[in-house]
């Protein structure tokens, strides 16, 4: 038996080595090393710290994820998934341009030395800025109408200072930040809670989540009263130059719509700008008044429109003759059994002073010339011609006329 199992020793050691070759080759053979690309490993960044303690700000770009490709066994790679490796991005190891190495290795400490990794790209550039805080005022914004008949007075926000903390460039981008308000139809005050929103200079909206801010919510109140539309007179003040005088006056608005308690608005039917001070004035003259400044207490604009804006039309006085017929002056207490003759001439002058456009329209018809002879008899005598005062009209000088009063036959 001993011998039997001896027999042929070295060609039996030697066809084993072989089928141990044979199998070893086969094994490769079957378990070759291949490649494969794993995309869209999400990338973790540490040590953020290390740039805000700079009073710095990072933002991490859109798509912060890597691909890599992987070499090794094929039983073991073809199995793999993005979900068996992890990226890692140290920030406090980043360059002077701001990129940032990635270090991808697998989950598994098992698979780790049979693989081979190589990067598509192996780092990644971080957006920094430095930090900026800023205090800004909040405002009231309604973004329907109160009902008819009245209107909003006053709008407040508490609290009313909000403090925004970020990079530079986005909260230099704030320009406003406001409250909405829903007022539709409401007939008096109200109070509410609201969201601030934060708009830049075309007064779209900035996405809150670039920063931070220490107002998440803003209680509002809206003062609501009712409504009064009241007429705007003007009137001016002083005297013009010498040899000028006041054509007219031009504003606009001729109304404004006011808003205050019912008491108070029941006390006032106009508003009243009574100081246009024109005293020496030889040309026209332009100002603007402030409607606030004329306003009772407890009345307050109810519209954007916050000023009068005044013109007070200056010209210079011209003197006119204007010719007069006996015939036109009116004999007053006329008795019967008299006549009543002109002595003088059928035709008199009357010197009168006045602006151009007055002295234009002025006839003799609308000053009524007259003489009293009441109680008078028989005689020549001698009347002063009645006038009738006419606004902007100067009489320069008196019409004296001679009547004869005589016996009817």
């Amino acid at each position: 038996m001993k011998n039997r199992i001896l027999d042929h020793l070295g060609l039996k050691i030697l066809s084993l080595v072989i089928a141990i070759v044979v199998w070893i080759v086969v094994a490769n053979v079957d378990d070759y090393k291949t490649t494969k690309q794993i995309s869209e490993i999400e990338i973790e960044f540490v040590n953020g710290d290390a740039i805000t303690e700079k009073n710095k700000v990072y933002e991490i770009p859109k798509g912060t994820t890597i691909d890599i490709v992987v070499k090794g066994k094929r039983s073991i790679v073809e199995k793999l998934t993005n979900e068996d490796f992890k990226a890692v991005a140290d920030l406090s190891k980043m360059s002077v341009t701001n990129a940032v190495a990635i270090h991808v290795s697998p989950v598994s400490s098992y698979i780790a030395k049979d693989l081979t990794i190589s990067y598509v790209e192996d780092a990644i550039v971080i957006a920094v800025e430095d930090k900026m805080k800023k205090q800004l005022p909040i405002s009231v914004r309604a973004n329907s109408e109160v009902a008819e008949g009245y209107a909003i007075r006053t709008k407040s926000a508490t609290p009313n200072l909000i403090t925004v903390e970020g990079a530079e460039s986005v909260v230099n981008m704030i320009e406003e930040v406001v409250v909405d308000v829903d007022v539709k139809n409401a007939d008096h005050s109200l109070t509410s809670y609201a969201i601030p929103v934060f708009l830049d200079k075309n007064g779209e909206i900035i996405d809150a989540a670039k920063f931070e801010y220490d107002v998440k919510e803003v209680e509002v109140f809206v003062e609501i009263l009712k409504t009064k539309k009241l007429s705007v007179k003007v009137k001016t003040s002083g005297d013009p130059k010498e040899g000028y005088a006041i054509a007219g006056i031009d504003y606009q608005p001729t109304s404004v719509l006011v808003v205050g308690e019912a008491d108070d608005l029941a006390k006032v039917e106009e508003l009243l700008i009574d100081d246009i001070d024109v005293t020496d004035c030889s040309k026209d003259l332009e100002t603007s008044v402030v409607l606030a400044n004329y306003l009772p207490d407890g009345i307050t604009l109810a519209e954007n429109t916050e000023e009068v804006m005044v013109k007070v039309i200056v010209e210079e006085v011209k003197e006119s003759v204007l010719g007069m017929d006996a015939d036109e002056i009116n004999i007053v207490g006329k008795e019967e059994g008299y006549n009543y003759v002109f002595k003088d001439e059928s035709k008199y002058s009357l010197k009168v002073r006045g602006l151009k456009a007055d002295l234009e329209a002025l006839k003799v018809t609308n000053l009524i010339p007259s003489i009293d002879v009441t109680g008078y008899g028989p005689g020549i005598y001698t009347f002063t011609v009645n006038l009738r005062e006419i606004k902007g009209i100067q009489i320069l000088e008196e019409i004296k006329v001679e009547l004869e009063i005589v016996q009817a036959e």
